[in-house]
């Protein structure tokens, strides 16, 4: 893995998934949504603290490996010849599809199952985009499965515990919605790069 690449996903020393999590919630609390209280994060697991999830982040990056491997490494570079934007979408919206039976089967709730998964299809397109970047950038499926380890964990775990807990919690289709608003930001700056479409 060239250690470039893995400097490039950290800002200041903050890695990326953490640096958006934070951007989600201080939008959250900007926009009157939230009141700041990490008190949500210690009913992750019983026993253990909130922050130590993050410390599970690496080990649980293999875990993470056959998806990425299967849908970046895989499927998305023999779609359209490999052309970023194409093969992104089609890549985005088969794994968006693969991932809904747990919305069906209570393990994800929506209370509007359509919009819940359209959200959620949207959100997936925007994460395809930014983990085809990184696998192309490394060309290894490690850094790619460290980021979706970190999306799931750090992001969507994180800001899903804070933000949609209590009465007045914004809901997972809330959650979605302003965790990818960074997501999107991120996959627009990859969009406007040179040499992005590189497979």
């Amino acid at each position: 893995m060239r250690v470039d690449v893995i400097e490039n996903q950290r800002d200041g020393g903050v890695p990326r998934p953490v640096l958006r999590a934070a951007v989600t919630l201080a939008l959250a609390a900007a926009l009157g949504l939230w009141r700041p209280d990490l008190a949500p994060l210690d009913e992750i697991a019983d026993g253990v603290p909130g922050w130590a999830a993050v410390l599970a982040l690496p080990l649980l990056t293999p875990v993470y490996w056959g998806e990425e491997f299967g849908w970046t490494s895989y499927l998305r570079p023999r779609l359209f010849g490999g052309r970023m934007a194409p093969s992104a979408i089609v890549t985005g919206l088969i794994w968006a599809s693969w991932h809904y039976p747990p919305a069906f089967i209570g393990y994800i709730e929506y209370p509007r199952l359509f919009l819940g998964l359209l959200v959620w299809t949207l959100c997936f397109q925007f994460q395809e985009v930014i983990l085809a970047w990184l696998f192309m950038r490394s060309g290894t499926i490690w850094t790619a499965s460290l980021a979706h380890a970190g999306n799931n964990l750090v992001l969507f775990l994180l800001t899903g515990q804070l933000l949609s807990s209590g009465d007045d919690g914004l809901g997972t289709v809330g959650v979605t919605l302003l965790t990818m608003i960074p997501l999107a930001g991120l996959s627009l700056w990859i969009a406007r790069l040179p040499n992005r479409g590189v497979a």
